[in-house]
């Protein structure tokens, strides 16, 4: 029992790490990791998994190798809550913290939205295809397990209203339905154990990303991209790993 229980206090400390990484940034003068000439060649300096890790994330999905969905696999999601939030700039992208954020339930464990942030393009990418711009949707559970829902997006004629609201709610606190973001339907996507996009690159991360793209205007992509217009990752090895579709 007592290992049991260290080994659990172990994980959430690292989970607690990775959380602080995410959201902070170096103190002045520290050299930190960036996109730029510190960018993701230069991460294993940062974060050793970042360079070494097999199990990487982004990646190119190849829709004609993937597997049917297991059903351990397949996830419910219940992210319908109207909560408050925070939209700040952390320093790599505009990223919205949820105060009592929905959930996203996978084989009996419950995953609670802690926030969401965009990418200026997506950084996994379709059969080759990067699309205009992705948000993140990070999960945890109550073991400091972590779990992410990728939203791609495309520019159309219209705009969206929870991007806009995002763009508008820059460095301001405002209320918002994360489920706003997630498409239509919502039940088909791809599913792969993938890691961290930023350093620390920690592993053994559930990724979802959604089949069905959303839509931004070519205005509120080009908003998004005055913060940042290259924060992404570029595609990792695959390494032999199975990704499922549903």
């Amino acid at each position: 029992m007592n290992k049991i229980l260290l080994g659990l206090s172990v994980a959430t400390f690292l989970i607690t790490t990775v959380v602080y990484a995410e959201e902070h940034h170096g103190a002045s003068g520290e050299v930190h990791w960036n996109y730029e000439e510190h960018g993701p060649t230069h991460w294993g300096e940062f974060a050793e998994t970042c360079q070494l890790g097999k199990v990487q994330s982004p990646i190119n999905i190849l829709t004609t190798q993937t597997s049917s969905i297991e059903k351990s696999s397949v996830i419910a999601l219940n992210e319908s809550v109207t909560s408050g939030t925070s939209v700040v700039d952390n320093g790599h992208a505009i990223q919205v913290n949820v105060d009592n954020g929905g959930m996203a339930t996978v084989d009996g464990v419950d995953y609670k939205l802690a926030q969401f942030h965009f990418h200026g393009k997506s950084e996994e990418q379709i059969d080759g295809k990067q699309y205009d711009l992705v948000a993140h949707m990070v999960h945890k559970s109550a073991f400091g397990n972590l779990l992410v829902i990728a939203v791609l997006f495309e520019e159309g004629k219209t705009a969206n209203k929870t991007v806009q609201k995002v763009i508008d709610s820059v460095g301001k606190s405002t209320q918002m339905n994360p489920a706003d973001l997630l498409p239509k339907n919502s039940n088909t996507y791809f599913h792969f154990m993938g890691s961290l996009t930023t350093p620390p690159c920690s592993e053994n991360v559930k990724w979802y990303v959604m089949k069905e793209v959303q839509s931004a205007s070519k205005e509120q992509i080009a908003a998004l991209r005055k913060f940042y217009d290259h924060n992404y990752r570029p595609v990792q090895p695959l390494n032999g790993r199975i990704v499922e579709s549903k």
